[in-house]
């Protein structure tokens, strides 16, 4: 699982993540994305179903990359949070 912190909300509703961020996350089986006390998680699947948009961007160390728009819809639970019957 990679967790990625971000600060800020695009139009108050999209988090982007670099390409090669998802890239890495379908790898290690999810992201968990955090802003603020809120936080979202995406499977593999939902990492899967995200495209890049926009143009090609260049890195300052060398390399490239595109920018994923993702809904940032927090969840209304903890996810590591045990509950009680």
């Amino acid at each position: 699982m990679v967790i990625k912190k971000v600060k800020k909300l695009w139009q108050g509703k999209f988090v982007s993540v670099r390409d090669y961020e998802v890239e890495k996350a379908i790898k290690k089986g999810g992201m968990r994305i955090q802003h603020g006390k809120d936080m979202m998680q995406l499977d593999v699947g939902e990492l899967r179903q995200l495209k890049p948009t926009g143009h090609v961007l260049q890195s300052r160390y060398g390399g490239q990359y595109q920018l994923v728009d993702i809904t940032f819809k927090p969840l209304t639970e903890h996810p590591d949070q045990g509950r009680m019957f």
